[in-house]
């Protein structure tokens, strides 16, 4: 802006101040943009701490503005790491196969973070990370991470990333580690004595990998894999009350096992595989909550559910998520299939004297659901609410909506949820 007399107010302003008003526009390239205005103008963009480029799709406009910056990623992470101390976010979002296109290597090199409490790493698939080079001892990401390399760190997460075969993260300040679909991983261990949740997604999907877990004060466990482990080892978890875990009521794949075989004592087992919970043998530890996803694949689930219920005495909460990817083309099992075992389900009593909340999604309606669902409110006389709702693709008859209310008493809230015309709605009882 000018003046009377024609002067550039903005000219008297410090380089520093000129930047903070770039920083605030929407995108890098606006912010690029300013160049035109002047000679003074034509190279404050290029110091920006953060460039944001929103809805791109020509990747090599990007490359060319990664080239005239003059920090690039690695650089500008070398240039935070003795400074930062607090959160650490370093999310990259272009796609890991168009990465040469964009002049982007196959790797983000993360240097350590000594002050940091909290540390996010998002990549897309395809992208690694890689350490500087050793100056001294070397260290790989376990080491990085781990007490050596972040003796501050409280939170760390991790998506998307190439790690190392052998992960090792020995910390004694980290409460939360949150692992999403890393590659590359054929040993994990995870030492932190003070770590209060874990959360494992699609990092041991392949091959067969060896697991070492040792959280005693751990108090919430979530794990969505593929169990499939030459070794596992869980010691010592005596305090989680939140468990979500991820299973094959009758796996499809060849070296898989039905949940009862992961429970039970190793001379049940009839393969090679190892139990999921080699230290749970009898009875889980102190669950109060209780989240499964089941891969029912067109098995019943009920024998196997039952067996875990019978092992969680102090379940307060029950989710269910059924899955089943057949789309229809799946062959009823008989009566005589493993996952109908143990067979004394269907007369035995439990009670289940915590447990006051239900939650069953995505049921298809098929008979032994239903079957289920008669017994499982036969076990809670302190059940308080229940709620079912049945997948998308399937239409339920009036019938069938009566037929689970009348499994219901007056103390219990029994809601049911339908889809009609696209949209969920919660049943209720013609006149």
């Amino acid at each position: 802006m000018a003046d009377g007399g024609g002067y550039d107010l903005l000219t008297a302003l410090p380089d520093d101040v000129l930047r903070l008003i770039l920083a605030r526009l929407p995108s890098t390239a606006e912010a690029a943009r300013t160049s035109v205005l002047s000679r003074r103008w034509r190279s404050l963009w290029t110091n920006l701490p953060q460039l944001r480029f929103a809805d791109v799709t020509d990747l090599a406009r990007v490359a060319a503005v990664l080239r005239h910056h003059s920090a690039p990623i690695a650089a500008v992470l070398d240039l935070v790491a003795p400074r930062l101390q607090g959160k650490l976010l370093v999310d990259i979002i272009t796609p890991g196969d168009q990465n040469s296109a964009a002049g982007i290597g196959s790797a983000i090199q993360i240097p350590t973070f000594e002050k940091a409490t909290e540390i996010t790493i998002r990549l897309l698939r395809g992208i690694g990370i890689r350490l500087p080079p050793p100056s001294g001892s070397q260290r790989d990401l376990g080491g990085a991470v781990s007490s050596e390399g972040c003796p501050s760190l409280r939170e760390l997460r991790i998506r998307n990333a190439d790690v190392v075969s052998n992960l090792a993260i020995r910390s004694e300040s980290l409460r939360l580690v949150q692992l999403s679909r890393l590659q590359g991983i054929r040993q994990l261990t995870i030492s932190a004595p003070a770590l209060t949740e874990l959360d494992l997604y699609a990092c041991l999907l392949w091959g067969m990998p060896m697991v070492d877990i040792f959280v005693p004060a751990l108090g919430t466990l979530r794990w969505v894999d593929f169990f499939r482990w030459t070794s596992v080892r869980f010691r010592a978890m005596p305090n989680v009350h939140t468990l979500a875990v991820f299973v094959m009521v009758y796996g499809y794949v060849s070296h898989s096992l039905p949940l009862l075989q992961y429970f039970t004592e190793a001379r049940d087992i009839s393969s090679n595989d190892k139990l999921l919970v080699e230290a749970v043998k009898d009875e889980l530890p102190a669950i109060e909550i209780l989240f499964l996803r089941l891969l029912t694949e067109g098995h019943t689930f009920g024998p196997c559910v039952f067996h875990l219920l019978r092992m969680s005495p102090s379940i307060r909460e029950l989710k269910l998520q059924l899955e089943d990817h057949t789309e229809g083309r799946k062959v009823p099992c008989s009566s005589g299939c493993i996952c109908y075992k143990p067979r004394d389900w269907e007369t035995m009593n439990l009670r289940l004297v915590f447990l006051q909340k239900v939650e069953i999604n995505n049921l298809s309606g098929a008979e032994c659901q239903i079957y289920f669902v008669k017994r499982l409110l036969r076990w809670m006389p302190v059940l308080k609410t229940i709620t079912l709702s049945f997948d998308p693709s399937v239409t339920v008859s009036e019938e069938l909506s009566k037929e689970l209310l009348s499994f219901s008493t007056p103390e219990i809230c029994m809601e049911i949820y339908l889809h009609r015309d696209g949209a969920r709605v919660k049943y209720s009882a013609a006149n």
